[in-house]
C-alpha cells in the first residue's frame, strides 16, 4: 500500500461527522475553511450554521453591509477573516457572476483566498488534484519526511507540495487533503501524537527514527508586545458610548469602548497600574474622538477614577492587559432620542443600551467589561 491508500482507508473508517463534509457546494466549503483557520472545530460549528442561515450564498454575503457581516461573525474572533470574505463576495458578484471559480488558479485571483483555501476548495468541491497545506498538514508532512528545516519557508512549501502531489490519488484528491488535515487534528497532534494509532506510522521517517517530537521545526517567534489598555466606559442614563475603530489595522471596523495603549514596566503583573490624576484627561482625549464630553469629564478626572481589572487578551503580535474605568455623564435635560442599533448606524460613534451592546460587532477582548456592566445592572 502507498501513502494515499493507508491514509484514505483510515479516513473512511475514522473521520468525524462534520456538517461541511456533507456538501460539495464550493461556497459552503469556503465558509467552513475560513472559519476553521486558527479556530477549533467545536467552536466553529454553531457560527458556521448561523452564518449560512443568514448568508446562504455569495449574493446574500456580497449584498449585505460589512457591519451586518461583522455582527453575525461576532464572538468568533479574527474579524479580518469576515471582512476579507465580504470583499471577496463583492469580487465574485462583479467579476464571476456570483459563482465560485472551479479552478485553483482562478480561485487564487479572488481577494483573500490564498493557496491553502484555494487548494481546499478546488480539491474538495471540484476534484482538482492540488495540494492544500495548512498547519496540520505542515506538521504531518514534516514528521513523515523528518524535515529538518523551518516549515514556514517557501522552500519547505515547494518541497512538501511536490511530495503531496506524488502521493495524492487521481480520483479522491479532496478526501486525501481532508484526511491529512484530520490526521493532524486527531492523531498527529502538536503534543503527544498518538503514533501507535497512526495509519502512516510504517512510512513515517520521524516515527521510525524515534524523534517525532523534533518536528515540525519552526522559526523563533518574536515575543508578544505587552501593553496596558486603559479603557473608558462612558455611561449616560441607560446607555453606553461606543466608537468605531479605523478601517485598517487590528480589529478594523469593529466597535469598541474607547481606550489607549500604555507601555508600562510592570505590564506583566496582575496589579492595576497607578495612573496619576493629571494623566487621565490627556489619555481620555487621545482615546475618545468626541470632544463634546471634555468639559463634562474634567471634574471627575481631577478627583481620580477607580480602575477595574485587569483581564488579559492575546492577539497574534501583542497582549493586552485591559483595565477600565466608568465615566458617568449627566443625562441631558431633553429626553435622549432612541439610539439606533450600531448595526444600523453609519456614524463612527453611537450610544447603545445593554441589549444592543450584545448585538453589535464588539471584539471578544471586551467581554469582561460587558459582563461587568451586566453584573452591575448599570444599563
Amino acid at each position: 500500500m502507498n501513502h494515499s491508500a493507508f491514509l484514505l482507508a483510515w479516513y473512511i473508517a475514522e473521520k468525524r461527522d462534520l456538517p461541511w463534509r456533507k456538501t460539495g457546494d464550493p461556497y459552503v466549503i469556503w465558509v467552513s475553511e475560513v472559519m476553521l483557520q486558527q479556530t477549533q472545530v467545536r467552536t466553529v460549528i454553531p457560527y458556521y450554521e448561523r452564518f449560512l442561515q443568514r448568508f446562504p450564498g455569495v449574493e446574500q454575503l456580497g449584498t449585505a453591509s460589512l457591519e451586518e457581516v461583522l455582527t453575525v461573525w461576532r464572538g468568533l474572533g479574527y474579524y479580518s477573516r469576515a471582512r476579507r470574505m465580504w470583499e471577496a463576495a463583492h469580487y465574485l458578484l462583479e467579476q464571476q457572476g456570483g459563482k465560485m471559480p472551479g479552478d485553483y488558479e482562478a480561485l487564487l485571483l479572488v481577494p483573500g483566498i490564498g493557496k491553502y483555501t484555494a487548494g481546499a476548495i478546488a480539491s474538495i468541491a471540484f476534484g482538482q488534484r492540488v495540494a492544500a497545506i495548512d498547519g496540520n498538514v505542515l506538521r504531518v508532512v514534516s514528521r513523515l519526511l523528518a524535515w529538518s528545516e523551518p516549515v514556514e519557508t517557501s522552500r519547505t512549501y515547494r518541497h512538501f507540495s511536490d511530495h503531496l502531489m506524488a502521493w495524492q490519488p487521481a480520483l479522491q484528491p479532496g478526501d486525501f487533503n481532508q484526511a491529512l488535515m484530520e490526521l493532524g487534528a486527531m492523531v498527529c497532534t502538536p503534543t503527544k501524537p498518538d503514533c501507535e494509532s497512526c495509519p502512516m506510522a510504517q512510512v513515517c521517517v520521524g516515527y521510525l527514527h524515534g524523534d517525532v517530537h523534533l518536528y515540525p521545526v519552526k522559526k523563533l517567534k518574536p515575543k508578544r508586545q505587552v501593553l496596558t489598555r486603559l479603557t473608558f466606559v462612558l455611561r449616560r442614563g441607560d446607555q453606553v458610548f461606543l466608537q468605531k475603530r479605523p478601517s485598517q489595522g487590528m480589529l478594523a471596523d469593529l466597535w469598541e469602548f474607547p481606550g489607549v495603549e500604555i507601555s508600562q514596566e510592570n505590564g506583566l503583573d496582575e496589579c492595576v497600574p497607578v495612573i496619576e490624576k493629571g494623566e487621565f484627561f490627556g489619555f481620555f482625549q487621545e482615546a475618545v474622538h468626541e470632544r463634546a464630553f471634555d468639559g463634562l469629564v474634567r471634574k471627575q478626572f481631577q478627583q481620580g477614577l477607580r480602575m477595574n481589572g485587569p483581564v488579559w487578551y492575546n492577539f497574534t503580535h501583542r497582549r493586552w492587559k485591559i483595565i477600565w474605568a466608568f465615566v458617568d455623564l449627566p443625562t441631558p435635560l431633553e429626553p435622549i432620542a432612541a439610539a439606533q442599533k450600531a448595526t444600523e448606524s453609519v456614524d463612527q460613534r453611537c450610544w447603545v443600551t445593554l441589549q444592543q451592546l450584545n448585538e453589535v460587532a464588539l471584539p471578544v477582548a471586551f467581554r469582561a467589561i460587558v459582563e461587568d456592566l451586566t453584573k452591575r445592572g448599570s444599563l
